[in-house]
């Protein structure tokens, strides 16, 4: 066999997995990159490095910047003009495409601007490329979710969707679909004095009820902005993604105020017509019905465990329903009385 055909043989034996590590690996090995950061996700510590200011500027508000005492995760963000990963995109590149394999997580995520993220769970190097230089809204203000995601598979951590804010009484984890008010409430928390740990994706550890925040990012519909002016400043331009316009907000002028604590009981926000915030004894399975769709559609790999861990989060505190009334102000005190009933 000649040497080429048995490179040529090598190469078509190359698994998957194998590939992708040695991407990863050739990203990390042969590129400076001039902006570097550290940042805080939920339990974990990360190093992250941007291969463009335009890249930095895009997704460093929303991460918790801080020094961590070790590093979970090296990251780096790139574009296909830093580095070519065409040949990891999958022959159905139309089709969102998941890998798990050999300590290899892995998501292609074409949609209307694709995305592919990449983690070697062995070196702790993970990868975000962006093929056309644009990231997804959604992905700006959660960024490399997915990533976190599998640091977390064999741990009892889960990242859960839902907003989280604290008092002295302790923290509330806020589950429900969109448009259900768990921005506006955790918003008018943070405003008045709350701590925050975020308003789209939380950590919640399943076992001990620790909670802890992934980012420091909002994402508010214009029509609060209003309501929230003097708390949040300068809005940023809106975004608008299937019709659904946001302003993208980064709270890392709380400081000390994102943060997290223990879980005291699950609200489920919803509107009732309620003039003053009201609420209503709910059950686990509530919490795990809120909590789960949007969690396990977001998060892909591992179902069962993270069903699992979501139906142990839902039994760790006292769940409610909570109208969340017409006036956004009134929202702290009603939920720190009631968690001072508990």
């Amino acid at each position: 066999m000649t040497p080429a055909r048995k490179a040529g043989r090598c190469a078509s034996l190359m698994t998957a997995s194998h590939r992708i590590r040695q991407e990863i690996a050739a990203v990390f090995a042969s590129s400076e990159v001039p902006i570097e950061a550290q940042a805080r996700c939920g339990p974990f510590g990360l190093r992250l490095g941007f291969a463009s200011r335009e890249l930095a500027d895009t997704f460093l508000p929303a991460y918790i910047q801080s020094a961590p005492e070790t590093v979970d995760l090296d990251l780096r963000f790139i574009t296909g003009d830093h580095h070519d990963l065409s040949g990891l995109v999958p022959e159905a590149a139309e089709k969102p495409r998941l890998l798990i394999e050999d300590g290899i997580y892995s998501v292609w995520q074409p949609a209307v601007i694709p995305v592919l993220f990449a983690i070697d769970l062995t070196a702790k190097r993970g990868i975000a490329w962006l093929p056309t230089g644009e990231a997804p809204p959604w992905i700006r203000s959660r960024p490399a979710i997915s990533l976190i995601h599998a640091l977390m598979h064999e741990t009892p951590w889960c990242a859960v969707h839902g907003a989280a804010v604290g008092s002295r009484a302790g923290f509330t984890l806020l589950a429900g679909e969109g448009h259900s008010g768990k921005t506006t409430a955790a918003l008018a928390c943070a405003k008045a004095g709350w701590r925050y740990a975020g308003d789209d994706f939380v950590a919640v550890d399943s076992q001990s009820g620790r909670i802890e925040p992934l980012f420091c990012s909002a994402r508010l519909r214009p029509a609060l902005v209003e309501t929230f002016r003097n708390f949040i400043g300068k809005t940023s331009a809106v975004s608008d993604f299937n019709g659904e316009p946001r302003h993208e907000l980064s709270l890392a002028d709380l400081g000390d105020r994102i943060g997290g604590g223990r879980l005291r009981a699950t609200f489920i926000p919803r509107r009732r017509g309620a003039v003053t915030p009201a609420f209503t004894p709910a059950r686990q399975s509530d919490a795990f019905r809120a909590l789960l769709p949007t969690t396990a559609y977001e998060l892909p790999g591992w179902p069962n465990e993270i069903a699992d861990k979501v139906a142990r989060i839902a039994g760790l505190a006292p769940v409610f329903f909570a109208d969340t009334g017409t006036q956004p102000m009134e929202i702290p005190a009603a939920f720190a009385h009631q968690l001072d009933r508990l």
